[in-house]
């Protein structure tokens, strides 16, 4: 019964995601989470080995993330467009 009422929350969860964010929000949201789980299983238990094509992978995913981050943050300089050119 606690896992369906689990479950049941963690959907309702995903449905505000989407509709209040859109779908490259959750997808985003769901691989932070579950990467940050797989190194905190490896750091936390040390017979949870990954080797080094999966820490490579791990390695993208933050600086895929951290770009993501530093994109938003700092501000774009944009040229702007000439109007005699359209």
């Amino acid at each position: 019964l606690i896992y369906s009422l689990a479950s049941a929350v963690g959907q309702n969860f995903i449905y505000y995601t989407i509709t209040q964010f859109g779908p490259l929000l959750l997808s985003t949201v769901t691989t932070t989470r579950k990467i940050f789980s797989t190194v905190y299983s490896v750091l936390r238990n040390p017979s949870n080995s990954l080797d080094e094509m999966q820490w490579a992978g791990c390695t993208l995913v933050f600086v895929g993330l951290a770009v993501e981050l530093l994109e938003k943050a700092l501000p774009s300089k944009k040229p702007a467009k000439d109007p005699k050119k359209l």
